[in-house]
């Protein structure tokens, strides 16, 4: 790969965001949260990889909405599973589900307004919704990292 297509893969703020909160909590021995954060951090690389073919590909506007919405199923499900079998915490594994339900649900609603109707309904809650919801799951992924601070730096020891 060459050097162009990984700088602009990591471009991305959030993408980096999410790869240094795993880079931190790897340094932090913060195993369930790094797990997280790295299961996210492949997904968000991942997509940003394929964007570009996708969007060269898909000149029509359609399918791009049908492999987000599954891309962003395949994540839920991996979070799902390494909740279940607790290599992630709980609390992230479903909030980071409950973040992802809208985003879905606007992939859909995307796809359905730009093959049925040329009106165009969806523009402007999946610029704003979409980039809230994926900010917040960038959020839980520093999640973690605050936590520890909160309880290295503000938490006082209770004498015995």
């Amino acid at each position: 790969m060459p050097i162009k297509e990984l700088l602009i893969s990591i471009g991305s703020y959030q993408t980096l965001l999410v790869v240094i909160s795993f880079l931190l909590l790897v340094a932090l021995k913060q195993k369930q949260g790094a797990v997280f954060a790295g299961a996210t951090a492949f997904f968000f690389l991942l997509a940003n990889f394929y964007f570009p073919y996708l969007i060269e590909w898909d000149s029509e506007n359609l399918y791009r909405y049908f492999i987000w919405l599954l891309h962003d199923l395949a994540w839920m499900g991996s979070i799902a599973y390494l909740g279940l079998k607790d290599k992630v915490s709980w609390r992230q594994s479903v909030l980071g589900q409950l973040f992802c339900i809208p985003i879905i649900c606007l992939n859909a609603f995307r796809a359905m307004d730009m093959g049925f109707n040329s009106f165009n309904f969806s523009l402007a809650p999946y610029q704003f919704i979409y980039p809230v919801f994926e900010t917040a799951i960038v959020a839980l992924c520093w999640m973690p990292i605050f936590v520890y601070l909160k309880n290295k730096f503000f938490v006082k020891s209770q004498p015995a």
